[in-house]
């Protein structure tokens, strides 16, 4: 059910039609350093359980995952779920330690870089936590306005700062941007706006910017280990119930349910 790609040991396949890229920490930093050195654009989505889900009914988050250079799967249901359909291993890497080694990367290379997105000021916070240490790095960051879950501007005045919002960008200049926005806003909104800007790399990067920013603990190693980040998650955020039931019984079912009737997951 995966396809290899000629140019590297990356292999694509998918779950319930949504493209799913299986590689290693060190092959994506590889693509990484040789698009920033080409210059050749490129994104990069993290889906999880969660948002594979969503994306099945949702032809614009398929679409826009789909035209991702890397769709790398960040959640052990994924794993779990691509072994039991096609008995086949996917290797999972986690957004927050990717973004980690990205940003190590830009800070050997005196990269621009652009936050956008968090909760409140998040992005701020996160950036401030990260120049203490990384000294070799320009970063802004930025709220965001409020956007529907098609990507857009979800009011007149949101328009009018998503316009603002676009024009700070072209001017810093940034060589990446990460946006944290929750799914399928992110996706959609760096499929919508990307290409408009002059950036090399984009990330959708989830709630990353939560744990970078000290706003929430990361979650003990034994849970991470075990698969049961999703279980700290509810304990810190209960808002998150319906979103972590849809990843932990929802998403598992439908898996089950598509083996059995044969459901089509190449299409």
């Amino acid at each position: 059910m995966t396809e290899n790609n000629t140019k590297s040991n990356r292999k694509h396949g998918q779950i319930f039609g949504i493209k799913i890229s299986s590689t290693s920490r060190g092959e994506v930093l590889e693509f990484l350093r040789l698009r920033l050195e080409t210059k050749e654009r490129f994104f990069f989505v993290t889906p999880n359980p969660e948002i594979i889900l969503m994306a099945k009914d949702d032809w614009l988050l398929k679409k826009a995952i789909a035209k991702s250079d890397l769709s790398i799967p960040d959640g052990v249901g994924l794993k779990f779920a691509f072994k039991f359909l096609y008995g086949e291993d996917l290797n999972i890497i986690k957004g927050r330690e990717l973004f980690m080694d990205i940003i190590k990367i830009a800070d050997d290379k005196g990269l621009r870089i652009y936050f956008l997105g968090g909760f409140k000021d998040e992005a701020e916070k996160a950036k401030q936590e990260l120049i203490k240490v990384y000294k070799n790095i320009k970063i802004q960051a930025n709220s965001a306005p409020r956007y529907g879950n098609n990507g857009q501007p979800a009011s007149e005045e949101d328009r009018k700062l998503h316009k603002s919002l676009i024009s700070k960008i072209k001017m810093f200049e940034p060589d990446l941007i990460f946006v944290g926005l929750s799914a399928p806003k992110q996706e959609k909104w760096i499929f919508r706006n990307f290409f408009r800007l002059d950036a090399t790399g984009a990330m959708a990067v989830g709630g990353t910017f939560n744990y970078i920013s000290k706003t929430l603990p990361f979650p003990p190693k034994w849970m991470e280990k075990l698969g049961f980040e999703w279980l700290w998650r509810l304990i810190l955020e209960p808002k998150r119930f319906k979103r972590i039931i849809n990843a932990v019984v929802v998403f598992p079912l439908i898996v089950f349910r598509s083996k059995f009737i044969k459901y089509d997951n190449r299409k």
